[in-house]
């Protein structure tokens, strides 16, 4: 009797085993309650469910950007529609019609069309700056409040996002890119020219300073026929055709205070200090050349060698290594300073000009305000070229989650028809068991004696 009841109650644990298993398959739907249930079933549901939480945050990441390459595409629409407005009106104001007071009232509505052209540029979607470059935390661009001069902050790369599992793919514009053009570029061994507030950006989005060398105050400072040298007054000296050492105000260093012909074998040299006619006391002079900057901002300690002044153009010589490419990029914010100065018969530091400079002034305007719409537009077409890249992207990427979520109902989800049998074929087990327990408990000794 003891040995029918302990079978009994064994019986009847594994019923209620089964039945927490089937109620589970029933209200869940998923097959495994336990890893333990099945080793290689739950193998496979842990691999699928990571697939679909790396795809699902693949798929959100992808649908952010989506959303920022729409506003940038759109913001740069935006911006173009403002540069093209400013050829317009550029235009206008060259008719030989228009008045100097009608000229004024151009150059008070570009100023409006500056800030809101400033105010685009430094669009930004959920605290990311659309045109930063690599660093969207980074304001693009800033405005002196006192000149009105718009500086870039960010960098000449783009921002990488993944489009899948180690694949990434740049997004949007920087500002080099949407809000600069370039007014020359140079390969291997080819001179770059440019000027003072011009950009230098190499092919590999680093970009390259005009700074001064370390200052020299006694001994010698030598450099190359063409170079520029500076004095610590911020003057800029020039070597002249007798072999004198000169700056714009006419003072001189006499030639033969120089030892040199000005070649890179035998270059010019000043024993510093030297006499020269300057009524400003002149304790040290430095070369000028270009430093290159990584993205980060550290100097990478390569420097080139700069040629000319600050009066005319500078220019130097492209490294010759395979590959090297150099722009000069103009902002198109400095363009239109020049184009509202030469309205107003201002030169760039705020001095009256005559009217054919003035007039020369807002031609040369009109010229580089197209090329900076060219430049847009450019931009405008390697941005639609990126954002297609997205667009692909969340479509495969979506495609991807509806497969693995399908393959994890097929592999992990119960079969509830066949659990709904086994419901009932374990209803019918309990009604089985608990006649026989019934039965059972009637085989008492009062029975028996009865």
């Amino acid at each position: 009797m003891i040995r029918s009841t302990q079978t009994t109650m064994y019986r009847l644990d594994n019923l209620n085993n089964e039945q927490q298993r089937i109620s589970y398959q029933m209200s869940t739907g998923k097959k495994l309650q336990d890893g333990s249930d099945d080793a290689n079933i739950y193998s496979r549901e842990v691999y699928i469910d990571d697939k679909i939480r790396m795809y699902e945050g693949l798929k959100f990441q992808i649908e952010k950007t989506t959303a920022q390459n729409n506003s940038s595409d759109s913001t740069l629409a935006d911006a173009k529609n403002l540069v093209s407005y400013t050829k317009t009106e550029v235009i206008k104001a060259l008719n030989a019609t228009t008045d100097d007071t009608a000229r004024l009232a151009i150059a008070t509505n570009l100023e409006g069309v500056k800030q809101n052209l400033y105010m685009l540029a430094n669009e930004e979607v959920e605290g990311e700056y659309l045109f930063a470059g690599s660093d969207s935390s980074v304001q693009a661009f800033s405005m002196d409040e006192t000149t009105g001069k718009v500086t870039y902050n960010g960098d000449a790369l783009l921002r990488k996002v993944a489009v899948e599992d180690g694949e990434y793919r740049e997004r949007g514009a920087n500002g080099f890119e949407a809000f600069f053009y370039s007014t020359s570029s140079a390969y291997k061994g080819d001179t770059l020219e440019f000027t003072e507030n011009q950009r230098i950006v190499d092919q590999d989005g680093d970009e390259w300073k005009i700074e001064t060398s370390a200052e020299v105050t006694s001994g010698a400072l030598t450099f190359t026929s063409g170079q520029s040298v500076i004095d610590n007054n911020g003057t800029v000296w020039n070597i002249n055709g007798s072999g004198e050492l000169v700056n714009d105000q006419g003072d001189i260093i006499a030639s033969g205070d120089i030892s040199g012909t000005g070649t890179e074998s035998d270059p010019y040299s000043i024993n510093l200090p030297a006499t020269t006619t300057s009524s400003s006391t002149i304790s040290g002079f430095s070369t000028i050349q270009l430093v290159e900057y990584k993205p980060n901002g550290d100097a990478s300690g390569e420097t080139l060698t700069i040629s000319g002044n600050s009066t005319d153009n500078f220019t130097i010589t492209v490294p010759n290594v395979d590959g090297t490419k150099f722009e000069a990029k103009e902002n198109i914010f400095d363009t239109m300073d020049s184009i509202i100065n030469a309205l107003k018969k201002l030169d760039s530091d705020g001095n009256p000009v005559e009217d054919d400079v003035a007039r020369a002034a807002l031609q040369n305007g009109l010229d580089e305000i197209g090329e900076a719409y060219d430049g847009m537009n450019i931009a405008h077409g390697k941005l639609g070229g990126r954002n297609q890249v997205f667009e692909i992207s969340l479509e495969r990427i979506s495609a991807k989650v509806t497969q693995y979520n399908i393959l994890s109902q097929e592999v992990g989800a119960a079969d509830l028809s066949k659990v709904a049998v086994e419901a009932k074929a374990l209803e019918l087990t309990y009604t089985a068991l608990y006649s026989t327990i019934n039965k059972m408990n009637e085989l008492s000794l009062v029975n028996f004696v009865r």
